[in-house]
């Protein structure tokens, strides 16, 4: 291959250009040379460690080389948080000097300046950088004040103005835990930075744990016709951010503002109307909130106008009788245009705003994934919902068989599970009976993933109830199951008659992997060499 050596700077300026590591991998099984050049491509495309290994930021100072191959960067937390499962690996290039690693302990602020210091100086050689992640507490050094005209600060340069000088940035995703996590009393928040200063984003994940600079700040926010002070959070930064970031294919946006309610009798959800009212994103097809609300009339138009979405997620985490139910407020579907979001594949919202964005998707709809679905009659008349023994049908979900409740209810309201052909997934809430369950079965036949969460009021026994095996085996593809009123009650989950039933449900679902036990236990089925089903039980997760 003398060609190879020849033209080896060629070959590994061409390799510089390959997105895919199994693309890379593919051109090094080639032969020995071109391993040799596409090795590099591939130990450093993605680097995964803490902010204080300071050994990685002065090595790709000193190479600067290797730091242009660098495509994917994550900074873990140095101490990880409780409030979420994390994982420790880091992934660094091989042959850095493991000694020099910092090692958990307490961590000073002027190490964490120094830190910061290294990799703001090592990302000025990351010109291909594509993917940074921040999951860890917010930086300290902080240029945000300078950058919007406020009063400065003697650093000349920040991680977020190095990311937007030196890189090509398009994907980010941020985490910031907020003062509780902090080790530094006078850090500012993420809000108080330059990260709104980036551009030409394609992908923004932020996610914050909210801590005012003013720990009064909302409380002077009375208005004497609202029971809580307005929401504190102000996204005019982001919405101007926003606006410079055409392409943006996937938003997701989770700001956690609890102590504001439980402290001060404040609004905990982020109001960011004025956000999504400024938006129009072609090419978006990601739209996820959490703690977040959009007025209804804004979140209409947002989903006229945006037919190439494919999810959408929304959801408040607080359920108090005084705080908003739903993040959209969908009352009516007067509004949104028929046929709306030809490309939906995943709905994952509360069953109001979910019921109404439902009736108006095009039809056949290539949805795959679908929560919650909330089984029960919406409209139904006082007398019927004070009477015990009324059971809504799976058909009347979605409105009722009593005529002249609301135009457009009654006995010819079409059931919305229908023309869902690709369904694969479904969450639903509040099931009701055995008849329910069969005619959901019967709209729902290639499904693979079943959840029913909530209180359902299918009657628990002290048998299993055997005669649900002949509708399980009406879904033969599933995988995954999950409903506490399948199991009888007063068994221990490792017990033999679990056992046996976990058994009995495998061999009427050959693809059943996954099986959920009303306490949170597992069940996990595999295959044994012979082709028979064997289960394995777990206790309480």
């Amino acid at each position: 291959m003398a060609n190879v050596q020849l033209n080896s700077d060629v070959y590994a300026h061409f390799l510089s250009f390959v997105d895919s590591p199994s693309d890379l991998l593919a051109v090094g099984l080639a032969n020995r040379e071109l391993l040799a050049l596409a090795e590099p491509e591939l130990v450093y495309r993605s680097i995964r460690c803490k902010l204080g290994n300071n050994a990685v930021w002065e090595h790709l100072i000193s190479y600067p080389t290797h730091a242009t191959r660098v495509r994917r960067l994550e900074l873990m937390p140095d101490i990880p948080s409780s409030s979420e499962p994390l994982d420790n690996q880091e992934q660094i290039p091989e042959g850095l000097d493991a000694g020099r690693f910092p090692t958990e302990g307490t961590i000073s602020r002027e190490s964490t300046v120094h830190s910061e210091t290294m990799l703001i100086r090592a990302i000025r050689n990351m010109s291909n950088l594509q993917d940074f992640t921040w999951n860890r507490w917010a930086p300290v050094i902080n240029k945000g004040d300078e950058e919007f005209g406020e009063t400065g600060n003697h650093y000349t340069e920040d991680v977020w103005i190095a990311l937007r000088n030196s890189t090509g940035l398009r994907k980010l995703k941020v985490v910031d835990y907020g003062s509780a996590h902090h080790s530094f009393i006078d850090a500012r928040s993420i809000f108080s930075s330059s990260i709104f200063t980036l551009r030409r984003l394609t992908h923004l994940d932020l996610k914050m744990y909210y801590t005012p600079q003013n720990p009064n700040d909302g409380e002077n926010d009375d208005d004497p016709d609202m029971e809580l002070r307005p929401p504190r959070v102000k996204l005019e930064r982001l919405r101007d951010m926003l606006g410079y970031c055409p392409d943006l294919e996937s938003l997701t946006l989770s700001i956690f503002d609890w102590d504001f309610y439980w402290q001060s009798d404040g609004n905990p959800y982020t109001d960011a109307s004025l956000v999504i009212a400024g938006l129009h994103l072609s090419n978006l097809h990601t739209l996820t909130l959490r703690d977040v609300t959009v007025r209804a009339d804004i979140m209409v138009n947002f989903l006229n106008t945006h037919p190439k979405l494919r999810n959408i997620s929304a959801f408040l985490s607080l359920s108090q009788s005084d705080l908003p139910e739903t993040p959209f407020n969908l009352k009516t579907c007067d509004f949104l245009q028929q046929g709306i979001l030809p490309n939906i594949e995943s709905l994952n919202l509360p069953a109001r705003d979910l019921r109404q964005i439902l009736k108006a998707i095009r039809r056949p709809s290539p949805l795959h994934t679908l929560r919650v679905v909330q089984t029960q009659d919406w409209y139904v008349a006082e007398e019927l919902d004070r009477d015990e023994h009324y059971v809504s049908s799976l058909e009347d979900v979605w409105g009722t068989t009593i005529e002249g409740l609301e135009p457009g209810a009654g006995p010819n309201l079409r059931n919305l599970l229908i023309d869902l052909p690709n369904l694969r997934e479904l969450t639903v809430e509040g099931l009701n009976s055995i008849t329910q369950l069969n005619q959901l079965i019967s709209l729902t036949p290639h499904l693979e993933v079943i959840t029913f969460r909530g209180r359902q009021t299918i009657p628990t026994h002290y048998s299993f109830r055997a005669d649900f095996l002949p509708l399980l085996s009406r879904w033969p593809r599933l995988t995954k199951f999950d409903a506490s009123f399948l199991w009888p009650m007063g068994y221990d989950v490792m017990s033999d008659e679990i056992h046996s039933i976990a058994n009995l449900i495998a061999s009427v679902c050959p693809m059943l992997q996954d099986i959920r036990w009303v306490d949170g236990g597992m069940a996990r089925i595999t295959k044994a060499e012979n082709g028979q089903s064997r289960v394995e039980l777990s206790p309480t997760s």
